[in-house]
């Protein structure tokens, strides 16, 4: 079973979309909405729309979104686990292969990748800043990712939980792929799709949080040693 974590901030206009498709996917999911301190109509909107089986959990304040994704994992019961944003920019109905991918390679991760074309849409700034983190994590580890800022990662839940992930916003899908790497993970990437969204929409990553993704990653390399290759 995948559980399909969904960390929701103010996104009342497209959460019941995210859950119901969810829902309707032909693979065997647990769905857990962890709300993070959302001031407008979000919960009722998933309450009133979502199917019964989606459980709710609750912060108090906004934390951010990898608090969000941590308090989700704690109560997971999947073998797997994914992070699923609730607004769109990716479409669940990709989940199936990423989860499929995982199963025949046991013991890696899956990651999705929005690039492995080039540029797919949406504002010029955003994809330069994640062109360049992606670029940084590639040098400080020797791997050849091509999106390390997509939310669409799929590990096994015991690996997941075995990180120690730290990171409480945005910074936490690089924080994801250094800790990987360090342990000599293998991540395998599979193109999906996307959907990107404006400012205008809503969408809440800056260009800004980009420097707060390089110094966690500068920081992780410093602190997370490197696991020496294994002798052939």
């Amino acid at each position: 079973m995948l559980t399909v974590l969904i960390p929701v901030y103010n996104e009342a206009s497209t959460i019941q979309r995210v859950l119901r498709t969810v829902a309707r996917l032909s693979m065997r999911a647990e769905i857990i909405m962890i709300d993070d301190g959302s001031t407008d109509r979000s919960v009722e909107n998933a309450l009133d729309g979502s199917p019964g089986s989606v459980r709710l959990l609750r912060h108090a304040g906004n934390r951010g979104k990898g608090a969000a994704i941590r308090t989700g994992l704690k109560a997971a019961r999947g073998a797997y686990a994914v992070a699923q944003d609730a607004d769109l920019e990716t479409d669940p109905r990709d989940l199936p292969r990423l989860l499929a991918a995982l199963i025949r390679h046991p013991g890696a991760a899956v990651f999705g990748t929005r690039f492995s074309r080039g540029r797919a849409g949406g504002p010029l700034l955003t994809y330069a800043v994640n062109r360049l983190l992606t670029g940084a994590v590639n040098l400080l580890y020797g791997s050849h990712l091509t999106d390390v800022a997509c939310a669409y990662k799929v590990l096994e839940t015991g690996l997941f939980r075995s990180l120690g992930l730290r990171s409480n916003r945005f910074e936490l899908e690089a924080e994801i792929a250094a800790r990987l790497l360090a342990r000599r993970i293998p991540i395998i990437e599979v193109p999906v799709r996307y959907r990107p969204r404006g400012y205008a929409e809503g969408k809440k990553i800056h260009p800004v949080d980009g420097l707060r993704i390089l110094l966690t990653l500068i920081k992780t390399r410093l602190t997370v040693p490197l696991l020496k290759p294994p002798r052939n």
